[in-house]
């Protein structure tokens, strides 16, 4: 009889633990109770967050909401993942230490400066001896007038629109402009031409201020809103047909897509959206893509330079 107490007793130990060990398990995933894995993705990636399969619920709010939310501990405790781009993990490795788990690149593609339909040669001319966001910069708000191009006075003021820097692709489009600036990635806030970035910078961003989610786009469909605007190659590539032609700036600064665990949580399945951004263009990233485009810190500084210049 005591032998059967004891194996009993031992039966029930081992049942025990096994469900604690679920309990600790099911809180260290952040899952919803019915097992759904939750990943929240920034807005200008939602359609290729929807590729996601069944068992993974997708909400979408812009990367710096979500920024934002980890900053103040306010994200909701079921979230196990946060779809955005690499720049963006730079910010919350600043702002937010710990914040974020295991990472992981899903795809690339470099940031490009997108010339409104027949404005290719011209920019070309323009900028032939400089770094084109360096001279665009320069010449923003100056009529193509007193640029050189009285051929076509009906251009007007030479306009360029930024990416909103609040979405996952745009902030990556900033740091371009930014190393453009700089005539290099390595800079920090603590440079002393970083007074006269301040103000180059409010004078380029004042045309797309507002927020432009995709300036690329807006110059193809409405005529004379810019002459050129930050993108990416993935995505002017999509309006070639309409004569949106790409330059491709001094400094390498690329965008890379990345999902990101919140905390301890599980990274989930992401094969699905890689294979939507490669069939729209982007390239299979790896994880040297995962590396910091600029110094510590400087990711962040720029979004909050951003932020005071625009509004």
């Amino acid at each position: 009889m005591r032998r059967v107490l004891a194996v009993l007793g031992a039966v029930g130990m081992v049942a025990a633990a096994v469900i604690i060990r679920q309990a600790i398990d099911d809180e260290g995933t952040g899952s919803t109770t019915d097992g759904t894995i939750v990943v929240v993705c920034a807005e200008d990636l939602l359609d290729e967050c929807e590729a996601l399969g069944d068992g993974i619920e997708v909400r979408t709010e812009s990367a710096a909401d979500t920024a934002e939310a980890l900053a103040a501990g306010a994200l909701a405790e079921d979230v196990d993942a946060w779809i955005t781009s690499s720049a963006w993990l730079e910010v919350v490795t600043e702002r937010t230490p710990g914040a974020l788990g295991d990472a992981r690149a899903i795809a690339t593609s470099p940031t490009v400066v997108a010339t409104a339909p027949g404005r290719y040669e011209a920019i070309i001319d323009l900028c032939a001896t400089r770094d084109v966001w360096a001279c665009l910069g320069d010449a923003a708000g100056t009529d193509w007038a007193d640029l050189g191009d009285g051929t076509h006075p009906e251009w007007r003021e030479l306009k360029v629109g930024l990416t909103d820097p609040d979405s996952a692709v745009g902030l990556s489009g900033l740091a371009s402009a930014s190393a453009g600036f700089f005539g290099t990635a390595e800079f920090a806030v603590n440079d002393p031409a970083f007074a006269e970035f301040e103000s180059w910078l409010a004078n380029l961003a004042g045309p797309s201020a507002p927020g432009d989610p995709d300036p690329a786009r807006t110059l193809a469909t409405r005529p004379g809103t810019y002459s050129a605007a930050g993108s990416v190659a993935a995505i002017t590539s999509g309006f070639e047909a309409r004569d949106v032609e790409p330059i491709a700036p001094d400094q390498d600064v690329g965008v890379t897509v990345a999902v990101v665990a919140i905390g301890d949580h599980h990274l989930p399945d992401t094969a699905a959206v890689r294979d939507a951004l490669v069939h729209a263009g982007w390239v299979r990233a790896t994880d040297t893509d995962l590396a910091p485009t600029l110094k510590p810190g400087v990711m962040a500084a720029l979004h909050t330079l951003w932020r005071e210049v625009t509004r």
